[in-house]
C-alpha cells in the first residue's frame, strides 16, 4: 500500500468519525436549545473548546504571525456565522428541511473549488454529490409542508457559509500549523457568535441544570474540541470535495442517533435514504480526478 493510498485512508477515518460525533451532537444541541440562546450557545461552545484546545496544542502557538491570525479569523467567521444561522434558521423552518437546505454544502464545495482554484472534478464526483442530495432529500422532506420560509433561507445561507469553511481550510493549511489554525478559528468563531448574542439576542436569566451540563460538556469535548479538530487535520489529508461528502454523513447519522435515543421512528423510506447516500460514498471514494 502506498504512502498517498494510506493517507486518504486515515482521512476518511477521521471525517467519518467527526460525522459520527456531529450526528450524535444533534441530540444534545435538541435538548441544549430549551436552555441556551442559539449564539449564545455557540459562543460557550468554541470559547471552552478554545481554552481546551489552547492547552492541548499550546506548543503550536509559541511563533504565530499576523497571517495566521488573518487565517483563523476568516475560517473562523465562516464557521461561526454557518452555526449561527443554522441554529436560528431552525426557529423558522422543520429539522428536516434546515438538515436538507444545508447539506447543499456538499454540492457548492466542489463548484467552488472548480471556479475559484480551477480543480477538476470527473462525472463521478458530480453523479456522488447529486446522489447524496436526493439520499438526504429521502431522509429530511418525507411528509413534509411544501413551501419556502425565512427559515428555509437562512438554512440554504448556512450551507453557503460551511461550504466556504471546507474550501478555504485546506488552502490556509498549506501556510498555517494545523493545530495553530484550530486554536485561532475557534477563538474568532466564539468572538463572532458572542457579538451576535450581545446585539441580536435577548439577554434573560439561564435555568442551568445538571442535564444542560453533560449537554454541554459533550458539545465542548467531542463535538467542538475533538470533532473541529478531526475535521481540520482530515481535510488536510485530501481534497475540499471529498472531505463535503463524507462529513455530510453527519445528517445519516443525526438521524440514526436520533431514531435511537429519542425514540423518533426509523421509517422504510430512511431506509431508502441510507442506502442512496452509501451509495453517493462510494462513487466519491473511488472517483479519479480527470
Amino acid at each position: 500500500m502506498t504512502n498517498e493510498k494510506r493517507r486518504m485512508i486515515m482521512a476518511n477515518g477521521l471525517l467519518l468519525l467527526t460525522a459520527m460525533i456531529w450526528g450524535l451532537a444533534f441530540v444534545a444541541v435538541k435538548n441544549a436549545l430549551d436552555v441556551f440562546p442559539p449564539a449564545l450557545l455557540v459562543g460557550i461552545r468554541y470559547l471552552f473548546a478554545t481554552g481546551l484546545s489552547a492547552f492541548l496544542f499550546r506548543d503550536h502557538l509559541k511563533e504565530l504571525s499576523c497571517r495566521d491570525i488573518l487565517a483563523g479569523a476568516v475560517t473562523g467567521a465562516f464557521l461561526g456565522m454557518a452555526y449561527i444561522v443554522q441554529t436560528i434558521g431552525l426557529k423558522y423552518t422543520t429539522g428536516g428541511k434546515n438538515a436538507f437546505l444545508t447539506a447543499t454544502y456538499v454540492v457548492l464545495v466542489p463548484f467552488g473549488c472548480h471556479f475559484l482554484f480551477g480543480e477538476r472534478l470527473n462525472a463521478r464526483h458530480y453523479l456522488a454529490a447529486v446522489l447524496l442530495f436526493i439520499g438526504l432529500g429521502f431522509l429530511s422532506l418525507g411528509g413534509e409542508r411544501s413551501g419556502f420560509n425565512r427559515g428555509d433561507l437562512l438554512s440554504l445561507l448556512c450551507g453557503v457559509f460551511f461550504a466556504a469553511h471546507m474550501i478555504v481550510i485546506p488552502r490556509y493549511q498549506k501556510n498555517t500549523d494545523v493545530y495553530a489554525l484550530i486554536v485561532l478559528q475557534f477563538l474568532f468563531c466564539a468572538l463572532i457568535a458572542f457579538v451576535w448574542h450581545l446585539f441580536f439576542e435577548k439577554h434573560e436569566a439561564l435555568s442551568f441544570s445538571f442535564a444542560a451540563f453533560w449537554q454541554l460538556f459533550y458539545l465542548v469535548v467531542f463535538s467542538t474540541t475533538l470533532g473541529m479538530s478531526l475535521q481540520n487535520i482530515g481535510e488536510s489529508m485530501t481534497k475540499a470535495s471529498y472531505a463535503a461528502l463524507i462529513l455530510s454523513l453527519e445528517s445519516v447519522f443525526g438521524v440514526l442517533f436520533s431514531s435511537l435515543l429519542l425514540g423518533e421512528k426509523l421509517t422504510v423510506q430512511m431506509g431508502i435514504g441510507f442506502a442512496v447516500i452509501f451509495l453517493g460514498i462510494i462513487l466519491s471514494v473511488t472517483a479519479r480526478e480527470g
